[in-house]
């Protein structure tokens, strides 16, 4: 009995063309959470800037893995990508946010900027974790599905030893 002969798995590619995909990707998969909070301005800008931040780190991870030359081979890999990003920022949120209040406050009265502290931040962080990934999940998704493509295997190309 002979053993199956193993397919090779091609990586993703961007989706042509990349320079409209792309950028349509993005602003779906940033702009659908600022979009349930339309009418509060301020909450609309905390959360698109932690989607750019999201989206800034999973980009730079996934070009680096391009690069090193790991493109990931399915849109799992990708959505990962986004959800490590979106984790490291729910995370780090509640800390940025408490120096940033305790400093506003500071300001206006400097007695009141005592009430944030490290503690205030360590109790937020595991609520941010719960509310920031499945946002950071259906993201991925949608970036995933919208900006890239299933690449064609180059047959042309015998694959290395060791693939």
């Amino acid at each position: 009995m002979r053993a199956p002969i193993p397919q090779r798995v091609a990586p993703l590619t961007w989706r042509k063309p990349a320079v409209l995909c792309t950028p349509l990707a993005l602003a779906l998969a940033i702009g659908w959470p600022a979009a349930l909070f339309w009418h509060e301005p301020n909450l609309l800008r905390l959360i698109l800037v932690a989607g750019m931040t999201v989206f800034a780190l999973a980009l730079c991870s996934l070009g680096l893995s391009w690069a090193v030359g790991r493109a990931p081979k399915s849109r799992r890999a990708a959505v990962l990508h986004v959800l490590c990003a979106g984790a490291l920022v729910a995370v780090l949120a509640p800390f940025a946010l408490t120096e940033l209040l305790g400093a506003l406050a500071t300001y206006n009265n400097a007695a009141a900027g005592e009430g944030f502290s490290l503690a205030m931040a360590l109790a937020m962080a595991p609520l941010a974790l719960i509310v920031g990934l499945p946002v950071a999940l259906v993201s991925g998704v949608v970036f995933a599905w919208l900006a890239l493509a299933r690449g064609a295997l180059d047959e042309a190309t015998p694959p290395r030893w060791g693939d």
